[in-house]
């Protein structure tokens, strides 16, 4: 038997990793579109409120684009958000990306922020792109407060590219009444969806010629099993397709069939991976 389960393959590296390069990233079209979407809001300015289910290849998408930045243009400050923040934290995260010094008082640090934002876009260059990652966690009175960072003087461009990435919640909550006057200014609303059958399968084919794997290993009845299981979620197909040729080198078979998936999808199910 072979030491490891993906030299069993022929895999060049382990399949259905996290660290795929983005050039070799699957191009579905839901993620293709969700890029477009970025880069508008890059070249626009703008605001982006960015939505799917957990595992949907939100993160992806935003890698994709943001990762090949030429830092001397762009300010790139990523915050993963928390439930319990208030409009303070929210301000002090923000302060803390952009290198500026927190003042204990709120009000102080609001404007310190705004004033480095405007600094680094209008005088050396550099668009300020602030990612809130997880934002469905953030209360509607925090969402509210996002209003001072795209409240500039009129008919000027705002001098940061603003995106909420989250759960679909995040929609709820911003559709509520009090929250109007920030809906207003959002630019680009994107929900990305799971993909379909026939995505799913040409994401396992994908991924294997990704590292190397050029001949067929899922038999059709496991592609469809694979969706059926996933409901599409990418996060989901690798956990699948992993326990799925970990199964079938176990067992010593050289293709993955409905037995073999049986077997990993118990695993699963008994590990509570979801």
């Amino acid at each position: 038997m072979s030491d490891t389960w993906w030299h069993y393959w022929g895999c060049q590296r382990p399949p259905f990793s996290r660290d795929l390069p983005v050039e070799r990233l699957f191009p579905a079209p839901s993620w293709q579109e969700a890029r477009a979407r970025i880069r508008h809001v890059l070249e626009d300015r703008g605001f982006l409120v960015l939505t799917g289910e957990s595992g949907v290849g939100k993160t992806t998408a935003l890698r994709a684009v943001l990762h090949p930045l030429n830092p001397a243009q762009y300010q790139l400050c990523y915050l993963p958000v928390a439930e319990t923040w208030t409009p303070r934290h929210l301000y002090r995260a923000v302060a803390h990306a952009l290198a500026v010094p927190v003042s204990p008082r709120t009000d102080d640090t609001e404007r310190a922020v705004r004033h480095t934002l405007w600094t680094l876009a209008t005088q050396h260059g550099r668009l300020p792109v602030l990612v809130l990652d997880e934002s469905h966690l953030l209360s509607p009175h925090v969402l509210q407060s996002l209003r001072l960072l795209l409240n500039f003087a009129m008919d000027t461009t705002a001098p940061l590219a603003l995106m909420c990435v989250g759960h679909t919640e995040l929609r709820r909550k911003l559709a509520l009444r009090p929250l109007e006057a920030i809906r207003q200014r959002v630019t680009v609303a994107y929900h990305l969806a799971p993909l379909t059958v026939a995505e799913t399968a040409d994401y396992l084919r994908h991924h294997l010629q990704a590292v190397g794997v050029e001949r067929p290993v899922f038999t059709e009845a496991a592609l469809a099993a694979a969706h059926a299981w996933s409901q599409g979620i990418p996060r989901r197909i690798n956990h699948w397709a992993r326990a799925s040729l970990m199964a079938a080198w176990s067992q010593q078979h050289q293709i993955v069939d409905e037995a073999m998936v049986a077997i990993a999808e118990a695993e699963l199910q008994w590990a509570g991976t979801v």
